[in-house]
C-alpha cells in the first residue's frame, strides 16, 4: 500500500520529464527507488539534464518575450539584453550521507559524465548531504570527486547558521582543509554571515541572494524558497522582521546604526526608520551590508572577530528588547572564539 504524496506542481512534472519521461506515471503515488536509476538509464538522464540547461536560453525565448511584454506594460521598461546560455552546467545530484551511500554513486557518475562531455571549466557540481549528516562528511566526499573537478558547491540540508555550534565550524574547517589538499574550491550553496567569516579561513565563497533563503531543506525544496521580508541588522549580523527591527535598532548604540546609503536616506536622529524602507530598499540594504562584510573579512578577519567580541560583551551586559534572540550575543562570541582557534592552529 502506497500513501499518496502531495500533488506535484506542473513545474515539478516538467522537470521530472526532463530527467526521465517514465517517472511522471508513478511519481505522485509512490517513491522512485534507487534501482530505477541503476538499470542503465542514468547516463541518458545526465545527458538530458545537461542538454536542457545548454539550450534553455533558446527554448525559453518565447516565455521571456511574454514576461518582457508584461514588464513593458506595467513599468514602461524594456529588457535590453537577450537571454544568454549558462556559464556553468549543474549535473543532477542527490542528497547523500557519505561516499558509501549508493545514491552518491549516481551523483559522482553524473559529475564524471558532465566533465568528460563539457570539460571541468563548464561544470559546477553540487554536493548535497542529508539533514542528519555531519558537515565534516563533505571532506570525505571531496576525496571521491573526479580528478579534474576543481570547484564545487556544498549544500548541507537545513543547516541553519543561527544555531551553528563549534562542531559545525570544525566540520567546515575540515572540509576546507580537505578541499585545499585536493586543489578544490568550495562554496557554501546556502549560507549567511558565518559562511562570510569562513571565507577568512579558506572557504571560497557563500551563495545567498535576496530572492531565496540562506538555508534549505533537501527534502522539501518547494517549501523552503524565498524568505519573508526582513531587515538585516548589520551590527548583530542577523535578520529581523519589520515589526521587530525598529525596537532592535533603537536599542543599539547610535554609532552601530547602518550607514549604507539606503538607511541614511530614512534616518531620524541618526536611526533608520524601518517602515520607510520599501521591499527593494531592504534588498539593496542587505546586499550592501553583505558586500561590506565580505570586504572586512577579506581585509582583516582578526579585526572582524574583535568587533564580534565587542558586540557579544555589550549584549551580555544589558537587558535587550525581547524581540532580540537571547542567543544572538553568545552566538557571535562563540563564533569569534572558534575562528580565533582555527586561525591560531593554521598560523
Amino acid at each position: 500500500i502506497y500513501l499518496r504524496r502531495p500533488e506535484p506542481r506542473k513545474s515539478h512534472l516538467a522537470l521530472a520529464k526532463i530527467h526521465d519521461p517514465v517517472v511522471e506515471s508513478f511519481w505522485p503515488t509512490r517513491e522512485i527507488l534507487l534501482t530505477h536509476w541503476q538499470d542503465g538509464r542514468w547516463p541518458e538522464v545526465v545527458h538530458r539534464v545537461l542538454e536542457f540547461q545548454e539550450r534553455y536560453a533558446t527554448s525559453a525565448t518565447a516565455k521571456i518575450d511574454k514576461y518582457a511584454k508584461l514588464l513593458a506594460e506595467a513599468t514602461g521598461k524594456t529588457l535590453q539584453a537577450p537571454p544568454r546560455p549558462p556559464l556553468r552546467l549543474v549535473p543532477p545530484y542527490w542528497a547523500v550521507k557519505g561516499p558509501q551511500d549508493p545514491w552518491w554513486g549516481l551523483s559522482s557518475e553524473a559529475i564524471e559524465i558532465a566533465i568528460n562531455e563539457f570539460g571541468p571549466g563548464r561544470i559546477m557540481p553540487i554536493i548535497a548531504t542529508t539533514n542528519d549528516t555531519p558537515i565534516d562528511r563533505f571532506a570525505d566526499l571531496l576525496g571521491d570527486l573526479h580528478d579534474d573537478c576543481r570547484e564545487v558547491f556544498c549544500w548541507r540540508g537545513s543547516w541553519d547558521e543561527a544555531n551553528a555550534d563549534v562542531t559545525d565550524i570544525d566540520g567546515w574547517a575540515k572540509t576546507i582543509t580537505a578541499a585545499q589538499s585536493f586543489g578544490v574550491e568550495v562554496t557554501n550553496l546556502y549560507g549567511g554571515y558565518l559562511s562570510v567569516l569562513l571565507t577568512g579561513v579558506g572557504l571560497h565563497g557563500v551563495n545567498h541572494g535576496v530572492g531565496y533563503s540562506e538555508q534549505r531543506d533537501v527534502r522539501r525544496l518547494g517549501e523552503t524558497g524565498a524568505p519573508p521580508t526582513r531587515y538585516y541588522v548589520p551590527a548583530l549580523r542577523t535578520f529581523a522582521s519589520r515589526a521587530n527591527a525598529q525596537p532592535i535598532v533603537d536599542s543599539l548604540p547610535a554609532n552601530w546604526a547602518c550607514s549604507c546609503e539606503v538607511c541614511e536616506r530614512v534616518k531620524e536622529d541618526g536611526i533608520p526608520i524601518i517602515d520607510a524602507l520599501s521591499v527593494e530598499d531592504l534588498k539593496r540594504h542587505f546586499l550592501i551590508c553583505r558586500a561590506r562584510e565580505l570586504e572586512r573579512v577579506r581585509y582583516s578577519l582578526t579585526d572582524e572577530l574583535n568587533e564580534l567580541e565587542e558586540i557579544s560583551s555589550w549584549m551580555s551586559a544589558r537587558q535587550m528588547p525581547g524581540v532580540i534572540p537571547v542567543a544572538t550575543g553568545s552566538r557571535l562570541g562563540l563564533w569569534a572564539s572558534a575562528l580565533r582557534r582555527l586561525v591560531a592552529s593554521t598560523a
